[in-house]
């Protein structure tokens, strides 16, 4: 029997494009027949993740999804690793099968730990090679693009962390959330009191994110609002990424990257951080933070300084 997560992506590749909140109505429907011990988040952590892992592709302001298109990238001094990521329709599958057949690749499929009260991801596919440019012909015939090493290469594309499109006032009387940053949290406000992130709901029951900067309204989605305002207000001390340097020998490129709870990467930048391992990022429940594995240390400084952080580094 195929496991949720494959099923999940099964579904929406063949879906292609549509309303999120026609997938999340089906990822219920999955959840409930399997996933029984799920929680009211898990559909929209299963997205994210997704988005993470270059599955799918959202746009969280207009509420819409489309499948990713099949790519092969290597993964960062992954000692001759790739990973196949994008959509898994039954005739890419039956292409995969095939491609398998002819012995110049190993597939290898990994799954992704995560804990019962979430929906269950796919596996990640995993490719084990011998040399590139016979990967990159491989990719060609099955379909799929071929992308040097992603990770390295979206990490020097990151945008610097701004304030760009302008928004309108709140009106009076709409509800309204203020983000919280010591509570990690939005808490209900009745008016505008200070500058900061808050959560709006319009007309047509979209929430959506602005951030109030000297007075001014701007746009923004909530993972760049968290850090911008932290930036704004608490400085050097609201440092929230850690990296740790791999202590196996031979290894000493990569490390792991800490992000604490309360302050998640935005798409791009959890993208490039997940797929230097090509596995969605470990839940620490004790520590309170999330773990992406097989990061180097210039792809997460460049993450670091796209947010306005610093990047604190530890050999424990």
């Amino acid at each position: 029997m195929t496991d949720p997560g494959d099923l999940l992506l099964r579904w929406l590749s063949e879906l292609g494009e549509g309303e999120l909140a026609d997938a999340v109505q089906g990822m219920w429907w999955l959840a409930g027949t399997r996933c029984p011990d799920a929680e009211a988040g898990a559909p929209g952590r299963w997205l994210r993740d997704a988005v993470s892992l270059a599955y799918l592709d959202i746009d969280w302001r207009n509420r819409r999804w489309c499948a990713a298109p099949p790519v092969l990238t290597r993964l960062p001094h992954g000692r001759g690793l790739a990973m196949l990521t994008g959509s898994r329709t039954a005739a890419f599958e039956k292409r995969l099968e095939l491609a398998v057949q002819d012995g110049l690749v190993e597939v290898l499929r990994v799954p992704s730990v995560r804990p019962a009260r979430d929906i269950p991801l796919p596996v990640s596919l995993l490719v084990q090679f011998d040399e590139e440019e016979g990967l990159k012909e491989w990719a060609g015939g099955l379909g799929a693009a071929y992308t040097p090493c992603f990770a390295v290469q979206g990490a020097a594309l990151l945008p610097l962390l701004s304030l760009r499109a302008r928004a309108t006032t709140p009106e009076f009387g709409k509800p309204l959330e203020r983000h919280d940053p010591d509570r990690r949290a939005y808490q209900w406000v009745r008016r505008p009191q200070e500058d900061g992130l808050y959560r709006i709901r319009q007309s047509d029951g979209k929430r959506v994110c602005q951030i109030r900067h000297d007075g001014t309204w701007y746009e923004t989605s909530h993972e760049e609002g968290v850090y911008f305002v932290l930036g704004q207000q608490q400085g050097p001390d609201g440092d929230v990424l850690r990296w740790i340097p791999d202590k196996e020998l031979g290894c000493e490129l990569t490390g792991t990257l800490f992000v604490d709870w309360g302050y998640p990467l935005p798409d791009l930048h959890r993208r490039v951080a997940a797929l230097c391992s090509g596995l969605a990022p470990r839940i620490n429940d004790h520590a309170e933070n999330v773990a992406y594995d097989n990061v180097p240390k210039d792809v997460a400084e460049k993450i670091a300084v796209s947010l306005g952080q610093h990047l604190t580094e530890s050999n424990e």
